[in-house]
């Protein structure tokens, strides 16, 4: 096995225990999280440059964890105005 191959398996780990720990965005962090599991399989067919994949991995990872979580949406009161008079 390649040592690109294993940083991006290391990587793909961070992110997913990011997650696990709601570090940051759900949303977000599975797409990062898929999108790496992505070029993963792609550099092990030999389909993708590795050395270019491990760049983008990390800048996925990089722009995942620079923005901020956002918060829980509040769920919605049925009674209350949309739109504050």
């Amino acid at each position: 096995m390649s040592a690109v191959i294993s940083e991006l398996r290391l990587l793909r780990d961070a992110v997913e225990e990011d997650l696990d720990r709601r570090r940051v965005d759900e949303n977000l962090g599975r797409g990062v999280y898929g999108y790496v599991g992505c070029l993963i399989r792609l550099v092990e067919d030999g389909d993708r440059d590795p050395v270019r994949s491990l760049n983008e991995a990390r800048s996925a990872a990089g722009f995942l964890r620079a923005v901020p979580r956002l918060p829980d949406p509040r769920p919605r009161s049925w009674n209350a105005p949309s739109c504050p008079a």
